[in-house]
C-alpha cells in the first residue's frame, strides 16, 4: 500500500468520525421527551403534574394554617354503659386534627330538653364558645378538681359552663354525665387536654351536636 493511499484512507476516516461526531451532538440537542423510553417519558409527566400540584398544597396547607387552633365537639351515635350518648371532643393545631377525646354533656334523660333554658341539664348548645386559657378548680364534686371555663359568643340561657372531668362517668350512682358542661372521661384525658390548652391557646371551641 503508498503512501498516498493511507493518507487517502486516514482523510476518510477522519471526515467519518467528524461527520459522527457532529450527528451525535446534533441528535443530542434535538432529543425531546418522546424519544426516551416510556418509563422516562413517564417520570417527566409525573414531575410536571408533582410542579402543577404543589400550589395547590401550598394553598391547602395556608387555608389550614390560617384557621389556628381550636376545639370541636361533634356527635358519635354511639353511647356509654348508661345509655349517655358520646361527643368526640377535636383538638386542631394550624387546622390539622391533634387528637381526639370521647365526653359526654348533659345526660341520659335530658338530651332531647331545651338547650338554651337554664336549669335543664341538658347538653350545652350548638354555637361558638370562647376558651378560658386555664382551669379554675372544681366548686362541685362532680365537676371534679379543675374546670376549665368556656363562655357562649352568643345569646343563650346557659351560663356557668366549661370542660371537666366526669367522675361518674359509667357509674351506677344516677351521676354520669354533666349537668350540660363538656366531660372527658377520666382524670388523665382532662390533664392532656389542660397541657393542649395551655400550649396551644385555641382560639374558641365550636359546638354541633344537633
Amino acid at each position: 500500500m503508498t503512501l498516498k493511499s493511507l493518507t487517502s484512507i486516514s482523510f476518510s476516516c477522519f471526515l467519518v468520525a467528524v461527520f459522527s461526531i457532529q450527528g451525535e451532538a446534533k441528535t443530542t440537542f434535538e432529543i425531546t421527551e418522546k424519544d426516551y423510553p416510556p418509563r422516562l417519558a413517564n417520570t417527566f409527566s409525573s414531575d410536571r403534574a408533582l410542579n402543577k400540584s404543589e400550589p395547590k398544597n401550598l394553598q391547602a396547607q395556608l387555608t389550614a394554617a390560617a384557621q389556628g387552633n381550636y376545639m370541636t365537639l361533634t356527635p358519635t351515635s354511639k353511647a356509654n354503659a348508661r345509655g349517655n350518648p358520646l361527643y368526640h371532643l377535636n383538638l386542631y393545631v394550624n387546622g390539622q386534627l391533634l387528637k381526639t377525646y370521647t365526653s359526654v354533656s348533659g345526660r341520659y334523660n335530658t338530651q332531647d330538653r331545651d338547650r338554651h333554658r337554664s336549669g335543664t341539664e341538658a347538653p350545652l348548645p350548638d354555637g361558638r364558645y370562647q376558651v378560658a386559657k386555664v382551669p379554675i378548680p372544681g366548686i362541685i364534686a362532680e365537676a371534679g378538681d379543675r374546670f376549665l371555663p368556656i363562655q357562649p359568643l352568643f345569646q343563650t340561657g346557659r351560663s356557668a359552663l366549661g370542660i371537666h372531668y366526669d367522675p361518674s362517668f359509667e357509674k351506677k350512682n344516677g351521676e354520669d354525665g354533666t349537668s350540660g358542661c363538656i366531660a372527658v372521661t377520666n382524670r388523665d384525658t382532662l390533664t392532656e387536654l389542660l397541657n393542649y390548652v395551655r400550649t396551644y391557646q385555641p382560639k374558641y371551641l365550636e359546638v354541633q351536636i344537633r
